[in-house]
């Protein structure tokens, strides 16, 4: 694994345990009806893909051909550096990434995770 990877690991680790501690406020704020969910993380050396299955489990893969549901570009080191520190920093204002949607419940789901990304 690499950089992004391991930087991804980190943030689905912190973000299932936020699912496990908020699970009603989950069901109450709409994201239970978003899942599953399937983002894809690029930069220009490293592609990997975080999961959230409909039970809320997540997981970080490298090699995934299913669509996803939002699409993440962004400098690699910016990128890493946001989901490290789990908050937006400078950077993101400076050099936003790019972020497209492929559905609505991926562009719900986003309104409601992406902050705990960094994004």
């Amino acid at each position: 694994m690499g950089q992004l990877s391991d930087a991804l690991q980190s943030a689905a680790r912190q973000l299932e345990a936020r699912f496990r501690s908020h699970s009603a406020e989950m069901l109450r704020d709409g994201l239970a009806a978003a899942l599953p969910q399937s983002w894809r993380f690029e930069t220009e050396s490293e592609t990997a893909v975080l999961r959230i299955d409909r039970q809320a489990h997540v997981s970080v893969e490298t090699d995934v051909v299913e669509p996803p549901t939002v699409i993440v570009k962004w400098n690699q080191n910016h990128l890493v550096d946001a989901l490290l520190s789990g908050r937006s920093n400078e950077q993101a204002r400076l050099t936003p990434p790019t972020i497209r949607f492929t559905s609505d419940a991926g562009r719900r789901a986003f309104s409601l995770l992406g902050t705990s990304l960094g994004l």
